[in-house]
């Protein structure tokens, strides 16, 4: 039997080593990539069989492709649309413009130092053009730092929007070397229709692909474990219908996961955790399959001109191709850019797309590979090492008492989106400094010097050092809550708590639907705030809300039990259009918790 309990010993092994190895990783601020790299190259040097087998080009790239599929899937998944809209204009065009300006520069600099045909250049580059966030923000978190919203954001979409780009360019470089080789130069016309099909039908795809999840994931009756396997058994199924029809099946699955994460889909939380463990693992996976190819002589052959590439790509390439096009958006500050441009490490996909030129069987794939992986180990340890102390420098990191709270989806039925909060107080704190908390926004739980007290426990003040749980059912007051209990100066005076706007309590609905192009039912058009309000809600005090598809309607003030003042909360990632058993209005959440 030793030919099934052998291969399962070396796989544990393997497998517990990397895991453990992250303790170590965790206090020397070792990017966990690089320990999984390295444990791939000791292994390959050992003489299994089953690590032979796992040598062979293709079942090692069916590997990588697979991991890499379920990686992007859970990128998108876990990025915030939020996040997205804020940064979408310059991290697309660092994803794309960017990915291509910097294979340019690297083909030239390929050219000079390899001694390289122009196309040979240009695949070198376009395999190593992309960047990996996964090992940024893991060292990040573990020394306990946070950056500014707009520097993660872009960071964060970029690193996951510019794999397809990267894929695209190596591919059509191997085209080209082929065609070279057979002198059939009347087929390069169909790299442009390659570019338009791996980028419209990836993207369409992975748009239909993400409706798709989140249409079944809310239709189907399962128990709630198996959700996150027919999510991950739908997202692979979309990956390799996308590739047959000729699209990008990773855009696609990195869409549909950016779609269906900021979606309300139930399970949301369980679906989340399996995701994650399943992204470590095929990390895992992947970099230690990857380090198998490696050789110790191959290494000692071509190290020198791969950290010559390497340092200018990490010095010269990347900052200028940055700062170039970061110019361009007037709210990056020259500490933004400088880190940006620092962060641009490479990981995952550059190896992968090392693997192309071998199962292509070109005659310089096994140096190409060789090179990659020297840049790749060269990027991780310099970068790596340097990012926590390069974030400081550059002054992008949100000081500990403005930190984000800590966040546990909750799957409750009817709220699909609902999640508990963990905010740590500070004497800065608006919450603890006295600032009027509505009651839909009250901690359900306060933990103060390790003793519990509930909800309605006499508890009438916050403290600084306070540990608070508040109950969020719905995530489109996020920023409420973090506004009241962190000190954040950049959410400091904002009008979300009461409102964007002032309204008049005698507003009606019919000039409310004329102003923000709501659909009003036509028997409550008369009606005013003020009496819409009173109807739905008992007991009404000041912050109280009633949220209504895209609009929410704040008390702001009153006088004598009589509305003074209203609030408008506008937030157009909601649906425009509402409807009620009462009053035909789809009351979204009340502030009665």
């Amino acid at each position: 039997m030793d030919f099934v309990n052998l291969p399962i010993l070396i796989f544990a092994a393997l497998l517990c080593i990397s895991i453990l190895t992250s303790l170590f990783s965790l206090r020397a601020g070792i990017p966990l990539i690089l320990i999984f790299l390295c444990i791939g190259l000791l292994a390959g040097t050992g003489s299994f069989e089953m690590l032979e087998t796992l040598r062979r080009p293709r079942i090692c790239f069916f590997v990588g492709s697979l991991a890499l599929a379920l990686i992007l899937f859970d990128s998108g998944f876990q990025t915030e649309i939020k996040n997205y809209q804020m940064a979408k204009k310059p991290s697309i065009i660092l994803a794309t413009v960017g990915v291509i300006a910097t294979a340019v520069f690297l083909m030239l600099l390929g050219k000079y130092f390899l001694n390289l045909g122009w196309v040979p250049s240009f695949l070198l580059a376009a395999i190593i053009s992309s960047t990996d966030s996964a090992a940024v923000f893991f060292l990040l978190r573990s020394q306990g730092i946070t950056l500014r919203e707009k520097v993660k954001a872009t960071l964060e979409v970029e690193s996951g929007a510019n794999d397809p780009m990267a894929i695209f360019l190596t591919l059509s470089a191997i085209i080209l070397i082929q065609h070279q080789a057979t002198h059939n130069w009347s087929s390069y016309a169909s790299l442009a229709f390659l570019f338009l099909s791996q980028i419209l039908v990836g993207g369409g795809m992975g748009y239909l692909l993400g409706k798709a999840i989140t249409f079944c994931v809310n239709q189907v009756k399962l128990e709630t474990a198996l959700y996150p396997i027919f999510v991950i058994g739908l997202a692979l199924l979309g990956f390799s219908v996308t590739n047959i029809l000729g699209g990008s099946g990773f855009l696609a699955v990195y869409i549909a996961g950016l779609l269906s994460g900021n979606s309300k889909i139930q399970a949301r939380t369980q679906i989340s955790k399996f995701q994650q463990t399943l992204t470590w693992l095929s990390q895992i996976t992947m970099f230690t399959c990857l380090g198998l190819f490696v050789t110790l002589s191959g290494l000692q052959q071509y190290w020198k001109p791969a950290l010559i590439l390497g340092f200018l790509l990490m010095f010269v390439a990347r900052p200028v191709m940055v700062w170039t096009i970061l110019s361009f958006f007037k709210n990056y500050s020259a500490s933004d850019k400088n880190f940006i441009s620092f962060v641009g490490l490479r990981g995952a996909t550059s190896i992968l797309l090392a693997l192309m030129p071998i199962v292509y069987q070109l005659d310089f794939a096994n140096a190409f590979f060789n090179i990659i992986f020297v840049m790749v180990l060269l990027s991780l340890s310099v970068q790596g090492f340097l990012i926590p102390t390069a974030a400081r420098l550059c002054h992008v990191i949100v000081p500990v008492n403005h930190a984000d709270p800590t966040v546990t989806g909750v799957d409750l039925p009817g709220l699909v989106d609902s999640s508990l909060l963990l905010y740590e107080l500070t004497p800065e704190t608006p919450a603890v400094q006295g600032k009027a908390i509505p009651r839909w926004a009250k901690p359900i739980l306060v933990v103060r010097d390790g003793i519990a007290y509930f909800s309605g426990n006499g508890l009438k003040h916050l403290h600084g050092g306070d540990k608070v749980y508040v109950f969020l059912p719905s995530n489109s007051r996020r920023r409420i809550l973090d506004e009241l209990y962190t000190g954040n100066p950049a959410l400091q005076g904002n009008n979300d708590l009461f409102g964007d706007f002032p309204l008049d309590p005698a507003t009606t609905f019919q000039t409310l639907s004329a102003l923000y192009g709501l659909k009003i039912p036509k028997n409550i058009q008369n009606t005013t705030i003020s009496e819409f309000i009173q109807n739905e809600l008992t007991d009404i005090e000041v912050g109280d809300r009633l949220s209504l598809g895209a609009i929410d309607l704040v008390v702001r003030s009153m006088d004598n039990g009589v509305l003074t003042e209203i609030g408008l909360d506008v937030d157009p990632t909601r649906e425009r259009s509402f409807y009620t058993k009462t009053h035909g209005l789809n009351i979204v959440s009340k502030s009665k918790i």
